[in-house]
C-alpha cells in the first residue's frame, strides 16, 4: 500500500496483558540485572521490584503488529524511537487492557515514520502511556510533513555515567520476554539483512539505560523513574561494554548510551521523581 495521512487515527484491537513475578524477574535478567547488587529486581521475596520499562513489554504487540494493521507488505521496518510515561508504579503481578492507535505519520523523503500511541489501563485508570516511532524504509515521498527534529545530545562533559556489560547471551535471554525477531539470535538471519552479526534489541538497550539511571541517580529505587524517551541510533553488539552518560537538571536528566565512541541511544531524556 501507499502510506498517506489517512492512516492517522487507525486503532489497533485492544489486548489484555497479564504478568506475574516470573515475568518481571525474567525481564530484569534480560536487560542486564545481576545479583547481588540488584537482588531486589530478582528475588520474589523482595517483591520483586519492577523496572518501569517492563511496561514496554505490554506495549510491544502494537509495534510488532504494525505491519499487518497498515498492510505494509514487504517494506522493511525499523523501530526508531520510544517514549514511556508512567502514571504509577507497575506491580509484580497484574492485568492491563492495552490500546494503541496511529497518532502521526511523517515523510522523511525516502522513508516514512509512523508514530503509535499506546495506553495501559486497569480498574484504577491509566497506568502508562507510550509513544513508539517506526520507520518504514522506502515508503516515503508521499508529500507528508517532515518528522520533528530530535533534540541534540549535550556537548559538555556528562555529570556522571554508568558502566555495564552486554553479555553474549543477553539477546537470547531478552527474547524470552516476547520479541523473537531472528536478527537477535540467528547470525545467518542477521547477515541476510546486511548486519555483521546478531545484535541487542533496541528496547533491551533502553532497559539497560533505565537501570543505569535508576542505579546512578535514582538510589536503586525503580519507582523514582517516571518517564524516559530516546531515539535508537545504532545497534548494540553482544559481549561488549556499554556506558550510559547523564546530565542532570533537578529531576530532569538527559542521557545517551554508547559502545565505545558509537552512540546507540541518542536524544535521551528522563524524569526521576524525588531527587
Amino acid at each position: 500500500m501507499v502510506l498517506t495521512e489517512s492512516v492517522v487515527g487507525t486503532a489497533l484491537s485492544p489486548k489484555t496483558f497479564r504478568w506475574n513475578q516470573t515475568d518481571v524477574i525474567l525481564y530484569a535478567l534480560g536487560v542486564g540485572a545481576r545479583p547481588p547488587a540488584e537482588l531486589p529486581l530478582l528475588n520474589e521475596l523482595a517483591g520483586p521490584a519492577v523496572l518501569p520499562t517492563f511496561a514496554l513489554i505490554a506495549n510491544w504487540w502494537a509495534v510488532k503488529d504494525l505491519r499487518s494493521v497498515l498492510d505494509l507488505g514487504a517494506y522493511p521496518i525499523v523501530h526508531s524511537a520510544q517514549s514511556l510515561e508512567l502514571y504509577r508504579p507497575i506491580g509484580p503481578t497484574g492485568e492491563l487492557s492495552v490500546q494503541a492507535r496511529v497518532s502521526a505519520l511523517w515523510d522523511t523523503g525516502k522513508h516514512a515514520a509512523v508514530e503509535l500511541t499506546g495506553q495501559g489501563t486497569d480498574a484504577d485508570g491509566t497506568a502508562f502511556v507510550t509513544r513508539s516511532q517506526t520507520v518504514v524504509l522506502g515508503a516515503g515521498g508521499f508529500g507528508g510533513e517532515r518528522r520533528p527534529s530530535a533534540e541534540p545530545d549535550p556537548e559538555d562533559a556528562p555529570d556522571s555515567w554508568y558502566d555495564d556489560v552486554v553479555r553474549p547471551e543477553q539477546a537470547a535471554i531478552y527474547r524470552l520476554s516476547g520479541d523473537r525477531n531472528q536478527l537477535h539470535i540467528d547470525p545467518a538471519a542477521a547477515r541476510k539483512f546486511g548486519f555483521d552479526d546478531v545484535f541487542l534489541h533496541g528496547l533491551c538497550t533502553l532497559g539497560f539505560a533505565a537501570r543505569a539511571l535508576i542505579n546512578e541517580i535514582g538510589g536503586a529505587n525503580p519507582q523514582r523513574l517516571t518517564s524516559l524517551s530516546c531515539r535508537f541510533a545504532k545497534p548494540v553488539r553482544l559481549g561488549a561494554p556499554l556506558r550510559t552518560e547523564m546530565w542532570r537538571s533537578g529531576q530532569d536528566v538527559r542521557f545517551r548510551t554508547l559502545q565505545g565512541d558509537v552512540v546507540a541511544l541518542s536524544s535521551g531524556s528522563a524524569t526521576l521523581a524525588g531527587g
